[in-house]
């Protein structure tokens, strides 16, 4: 049973202020970014004949394994029983939504023309890793929707687990395909290992771990709400764990 106890956040905090307006400026700098781009030209982010692709692609794939990785939190609560993560497992869970959400909007910026984005929904070739990752992509977003409703719904919290290990399986298949895309790319020879796909996956859980570990304490510090030390010596010894996993 789940004993911690939930509350919504006032927000009236001078700091929660100011992140929404950092926040909101962020955005306004990358529509600006987004217009430019657009306006004046995919060379503008590095790409040109030799390099197919360019800055945004750096962005999107940081994000999209972030998304993977952000999810630690919610796995290690409810699939590994590490009851002290659960506070922050709705967090982990929302957070991946966000990132994954702003990764896929980074790479629509290399359809061209955002309305070409109709034609990569309903046109599909099957042989293809990126349309493969489509349905990974959503499905992922499907069942960490599924997984908040069964944390965030007390008659539900029996079926935690189970969709917490599906959520789980879900993200190492997504990271994979995604580190799969630059493991088939045989027209790349710096590309092209097989050790792609479990190179994208140790990054996804260093990079996610790190964001989510950034954005807690931010929120929390900067709305006025303290953190745990114990939680914090756990995830920082975590993050720790996963860089030195990735670098080996």
């Amino acid at each position: 049973m789940d004993k911690n106890r939930y509350q919504v956040l006032a927000g009236t905090h001078t700091g929660f202020r100011v992140l929404l307006w950092l926040l909101i400026i962020l955005i306004g700098a990358g529509l600006i970014a987004a217009h430019h781009m657009e306006s004046q030209g995919h060379w503008v982010t590095g790409m040109d004949n030799r390099v197919v692709w360019g800055l945004p692609h750096v962005f999107a794939i940081f994000l999209i394994l972030s998304a993977s990785g952000a999810l630690n939190t919610a796995s290690i609560s409810s699939v590994f029983g590490g009851s002290n993560y659960q506070p922050l497992a709705r967090l982990s869970g929302l957070l991946a939504i966000t990132l994954l959400t702003g990764g896929l909007v980074v790479l629509v910026l290399d359809l061209g023309r955002p309305d070409r984005l109709v034609v990569a929904m309903t046109y599909y070739n099957f042989r293809s890793v990126f349309a493969w990752n489509v349905f990974l992509y959503t499905g992922f977003v499907l069942v960490v929707l599924i997984y908040l409703w069964v944390m965030m719904t007390p008659h539900l919290r029996g079926y935690v687990k189970s969709v917490g290990v599906v959520a789980l399986i879900w993200r190492l298949i997504l990271t994979s395909g995604t580190g799969a895309i630059f493991g088939f790319l045989v027209a790349r020879d710096a590309y092209d290992p097989a050790i792609m796909a479990p190179l994208f996956i140790l990054m996804s859980l260093s990079l996610g771990m790190a964001v989510f570990w950034v954005s807690t304490l931010t929120m929390c510090r900067w709305n006025g709400y303290p953190l745990s030390p114990e939680l914090s010596v756990k995830l920082r010894r975590l993050s720790a764990l996963f860089i030195l996993a990735g670098l080996y």
